[in-house]
């Protein structure tokens, strides 16, 4: 999956530093929102959109990790009062073998 992943990412590079190298001298008007950025290089709305996406996956990332590593430590501790549990039933007396057997020796 890793040899995949480095393909693609390897590809989109290439094809972000050849996009970027056939125009290198175009300039471009950019909105965002209501600003209006006039005569931008396209290059730099290249790399800045580019380090955009790159931050607002991590964040999506960071977020998504830590929902699951929540999930994760409360797993744990459900296991952890399941385990106590059993070891408490464990370690109960068999009250109702007991005296059912001693009945049965009585002659009940």
């Amino acid at each position: 999956m890793w040899l995949i992943r480095s393909v693609i990412i390897l590809v989109g590079v290439v094809a972000f530093l050849w996009i970027g190298m056939k125009n290198a001298d175009q300039t471009v008007d950019f909105s965002f929102f209501t600003k209006t950025y006039e005569s931008l290089s396209l290059n730099l709305l290249m790399l800045i959109v580019f380090a955009a996406g790159m931050v607002f996956s991590f964040l999506i990332a960071a977020i998504n990790e830590f929902q699951l590593r929540n999930t994760i430590s409360s797993q744990r501790r459900g296991i952890r009062r399941l385990e106590e549990e059993l070891a408490a039933l464990r370690n109960l007396p068999l009250e109702e073998g007991e005296s059912a057997q001693s009945e049965s020796e009585i002659g009940l």
